[in-house]
Formats: C-alpha cells, sequence, structure tokens
C-alpha cells in the first residue's frame, strides 16, 4: 500500500471509531509538558482531530497542572494518547486512576495507549478501579494493547491507531525543511531501548549518518525552562502555564520535530513516533522494536505493508 493510502486509511478509522463517542464538550487532560516530542506529536493531532468535531474544548492540563474541579456530567473526559499506560511509567497511569475516580458521573476515554504490565497484580488493581466507572472508554493503540485489556476490563475497548497520523499536510509542509542526502539514526536513550547489532543494519557511515535522539531531549531550550518556572508558580498564575504549553511550547516542539526528521532522507529509529513521523513525510525507514514489543505490535496492527517503511525483526 502506498503511504499516502496508509495515511488516509489510519485517519478514516480513527474518524469511525473515535467521533461518535465524543457527544459533548471536553477536556483533554495529561497532556505532555516535557521534551518527547513524540507525544506532542500525539497531542497535536488530537487537537487537530477534535477540532473537526462540533464541540469545544474547556480546558487542557498536564499532570504537573492538574487540579480537581467540577464538571457538568455532559463534559467528556480525554486522557491523552501514548505509549505509557501500564506499570513502566506509573506516574501516568496513576494520574489517570486518579481522575477515573474523580469523575464517576462523566464520560472518559482514554486515547489510544499502548499497554504494558511487569507485574500482572497490578494490572488486576488497576482493573479493579477502571472497571468501577460505568462510563470509560479505552483505545488500545494495537492489537497486543486490545488482548491484554480484554483479560480483565469490563468497559469499552476500541482498537484505534495513534493519534498523530491525523497532523495534516498542511501542518507538516508549514514546518518542512529541504531534504538532504544525510541518513538519520535517531535511538532513544531510556527503559525502552532494545538493544540490536545497529550496525549490520545501518548502511551509511561517518558524516553521512546522523546519529542521536530528538534534539529536544540532548539540548535544553528556552522555551522548555520557562515552561518549568511557569509550572513552579502555577498556584499564583492560575491557568497560564497551560496557556503557554498550549501556544508556545506545543507548536515548538512540533516544528522541531517536522524541522528535524523533515532534511534526511532515509531514517532509522528505535522510536515509534520518529518512525510514524517519518511515514507522514514520505520518507524511507528502517524501524526497529523497542523493549517489550511495543513497536513490532503496531507495526503489525497498523504498518505492514506501507510502501518504503522495513521493519526490523
Amino acid at each position: 500500500m502506498t503511504t499516502e493510502d496508509k495515511i488516509t486509511l489510519l485517519q478514516r478509522t480513527i474518524k469511525e471509531r473515535l467521533s461518535h463517542l465524543i457527544n459533548g464538550n471536553y477536556v483533554l487532560l495529561d497532556v505532555p509538558y516535557y521534551t518527547n516530542i513524540g507525544d506532542t506529536l500525539i497531542w497535536e493531532g488530537t487537537r487537530q482531530f477534535l477540532k473537526t468535531l462540533p464541540y469545544k474544548c474547556l480546558y487542557t492540563a498536564s499532570v504537573e497542572t492538574y487540579k480537581y474541579r467540577p464538571l457538568p456530567k455532559d463534559t467528556v473526559i480525554l486522557l491523552q494518547g501514548g505509549g505509557n499506560f501500564g506499570d513502566l511509567w506509573r506516574r501516568h497511569q496513576e494520574f489517570r486512576q486518579t481522575v477515573i475516580k474523580a469523575y464517576p458521573e462523566n464520560r472518559i476515554i482514554i486515547l489510544p495507549q499502548t499497554v504494558f504490565y511487569k507485574e500482572e497484580k497490578t494490572f488486576e488493581e488497576d482493573a479493579m478501579i477502571m472497571n468501577s466507572h460505568k462510563d470509560l472508554h479505552i483505545c488500545a493503540r494495537d492489537a497486543k494493547s486490545l488482548e491484554y485489556l480484554k483479560k480483565a476490563l469490563a468497559c469499552n475497548l476500541l482498537l484505534v491507531p495513534d493519534m498523530a497520523f491525523c497532523i495534516s499536510k498542511k501542518t507538516l509542509d508549514k514546518y518542512r525543511k529541504e531534504e538532504t542526502e544525510k541518513a538519520l539514526f535517531l535511538k532513544r536513550n531510556d527503559p525502552e531501548l532494545c538493544e540490536y547489532d545497529f550496525a549490520s543494519y545501518i548502511k551509511e557511515t561517518g558524516e553521512l549518518l546522523h546519529t542521536g535522539d530528538w534534539p529536544t531531549m540532548e539540548k535544553e531550550f528556552k522555551t522548555k525552562k520557562h515552561l518549568d518556572r511557569l509550572i513552579s508558580r502555577r498556584y499564583r498564575l492560575k491557568r497560564i502555564p497551560d496557556i503557554y504549553a498550549d501556544r508556545i511550547f506545543r507548536p515548538f516542539q512540533v516544528r522541531k520535530g517536522i524541522e528535524f526528521v523533515s532534511q534526511y532522507r532515509k531514517v532509522y529509529t528505535t522510536r515509534l513516533h520518529v518512525a510514524i513521523l517519518s511515514v507522514l513525510l514520505g520518507k524511507e525507514i528502517i524501524f526497529f522494536d523497542n523493549s517489550y514489543g511495543k513497536n513490532s505490535s503496531f507495526y503489525e496492527t497498523w504498518l505492514k505493508g506501507t510502501d518504503k517503511l522495513t521493519f526490523v525483526q
């Protein structure tokens, strides 16, 4: 399947599976105020998708800036998608549990997530909280995650692609840089890294190959430092961190990500959203798995057969 056809199919799937569930004004929580551009791309795609719906965003908040406030019962609560559902990145899972317990009367939708638990007992404990909510909808980002959730959850479960696929061509073209002959090897450096004999797959060497992680994770930028200062004073400056994050930090992260990846003709990566952004930009891609199979499961569910993409088993 051509890259363009694949993107169109995934965008249509997201619309068909999510649009009818979001049936009122909404809040968007757990948005990323950190330097992983991949999660910001999810946020950007989510925003662009939500703008196609006839409802209003009442507010957004991150884990750091969230504060309980009463909501009308017809307000939908959306929780950011990603790859932090489980016990590896526990802070975000615990935040979701807090929201689920705080709003028993509201519809809650957990946007597309990869699920991974090291400890089965932790999943069982989390499932008890999630099963207690009468209007909870969880979007699994891949087939493996969906089957895992089915083991213990009684809520509505859906299989939905990553929200970053909703980023428009207009946005991509706005920040796209001229392509060079160089290749990019972007390798994550955290608990999700799976070690391969990368050299055996990478043909480019020396000055033809740039290696590293997202630029925002290797260098400190003023926008992030300023956001951190605002968050530290959030009780005196109501809503200012969230406004700054939405209007300044998010666009900055999106721009840096697109500018960075677009300049390379070929991309090797261990990060899912480098691969997704590369698909959106029409790049040749060599895609490696992460430590627990997140990338391979996503590839098998949504990207297999995509033109110009090779997955390393």
